[in-house]
């Protein structure tokens, strides 16, 4: 093995995702003020952050199926070129129109849904959830530095934290092309591929048509829905309940952060082997489904971060399970095409859930966005029970053939 290989690829793989997680957090916090310099207002920065979970929505499912055809260190290496070029731009952004030009780009880049895809291609299916689950704690410990880091360098000028997601980045080629191999032993030659289909639309619907993996994105979308109102209802009803300052809602979600960091970096895999993948699809949206809906309840700050941590654990759970599970389904040769779809279905549920979750607050008060998303959960929850069911189903099938 050459000596550029040494460093274990999974941990490389991780340690990539924490960083890109980390450039990626460092411009959230200053998306508000770059609108505000820019008197872009409110609706812009919604534009802004739709635009990017859009890009993704669209583009996840197209890298994921090219680091089938072509191996995924190259896409890899590709995603972190583009968000290169993106940071690159928004660095440099002197309008509202350049600002949001670096937020498509950026969008196009995939590195989640390929680095799930390695590590689907170096685990078994005994070892992937574990593997998964790291992959989760990177992105929860890197959201969380990204923006305090952020937040630090904003006081030296808005474009000193776009040059250090851009140095971020480079460092990540860097690991990527020195100490990642390539994995998909599968890919395809051009020859083969030309054989095949080539449509990428017809990939998507291939991929949903597949049994049980259609009622996992569906799940998985209800989940990221829900998950992504929190971000605008916890603090509005941080402010209406506690009276929370700025910094205390940043610790509000420090805290969940560091809840998910926890649960799948290091909880993940025990829960897995006791209960089993499919038991968790019905468990993680009853554990958020609970906290969801107690949350407003009590005017507690004890009882308020209890009720958290459970959004956060049921929520984290998912994030992991949902595409390990689905990872499992796919093929070798297909694992890249089933995680971008399953990447594309969690961005494109991240743009609703703000938008409506502030709106609303505005006409049915506090108390409602979270009984609507406990409502969304427990839909979650029959969906889970289903797969559940079909799953014991094809087990008692496949013993009933052997015997």
């Amino acid at each position: 093995m050459s000596k550029r290989y040494k460093l274990n690829p999974i941990l490389v793989v991780v340690l990539t995702v924490f960083i890109d997680m980390i450039g990626y957090g460092i411009i959230i916090p200053l998306l508000p003020y770059y609108t505000e310099t820019f008197q872009s207002g409110s609706i812009a920065l919604g534009i802004l952050l739709a635009s990017f979970a859009a890009m993704q929505f669209l583009f996840a499912p197209i890298l994921g199926k090219a680091s089938d055809k072509f191996g995924r260190k190259p896409i890899l290496l590709l995603s972190l070129l583009i968000s290169f070029v993106g940071f690159t731009i928004f660095s440099f952004a002197n309008s509202y129109l350049v600002l949001l030009i670096s937020r498509l780009i950026a969008g196009i880049a995939t590195e989640r849904a390929v680095a799930q895809a390695i590590i689907a291609d170096l685990t078994d299916k005994k070892t992937r959830t574990k593997q998964m689950g790291k992959i989760g704690a990177a992105i929860g410990a890197g959201f969380i530095i990204g923006p305090a880091l952020g937040g630090a360098l904003s006081i030296f000028g808005f474009s000193v934290p776009g040059y250090v997601a851009m140095f971020l980045t480079v460092i990540n080629i860097l690991f990527v092309l020195y100490f990642v191999p390539e994995t998909n032993k599968n890919k395809n030659n051009l020859l083969q591929q030309n054989k095949t289909t080539t449509n990428y639309g017809c990939g998507i619907l291939e991929t949903i048509k597949k049994p049980l993996v259609g009622p996992m994105f569906l799940t998985y979308g209800i989940m990221t829905v829900a998950f992504s109102a929190i971000p605008v209802i916890i603090p509005l009803l941080g402010i209406q309940y506690y009276n929370f300052s700025a910094l205390d809602l940043s610790y509000i979600f420090i805290y969940i952060g560091l809840v998910q960091v926890i649960l799948q970096g290091f909880l993940i895999d025990k829960l897995t082997k006791k209960l089993g993948g499919e038991k968790l699809l019905i468990i993680g949206p009853i554990v958020m489904g609970i906290g969801v809906f107690l949350t407003p309840l009590f005017k507690n700050v004890l009882f308020f971060y209890f009720t958290n941590a459970l959004l956060a654990a049921g929520f984290g759970i998912m994030n992991t399970t949902i595409p390990s599970l689905i990872s499992k389904t796919a093929k070798p040769v297909e694992q890249g095409q089933f995680l971008g779809v399953a990447a594309s279905v969690a961005s494109i549920s991240n743009i609703p859930g703000p938008l409506f979750g502030g709106l609303i607050v505005a006409f049915g008060g506090i108390v409602a966005p979270f009984l609507i998303s406990a409502f969304l959960l427990l839909i979650s929850v029959g969906i889970g029970y289903k797969i559940f069911s079909q799953h014991q189903l094809n087990i008692q099938k496949q013993q009933n053939q052997l015997t």
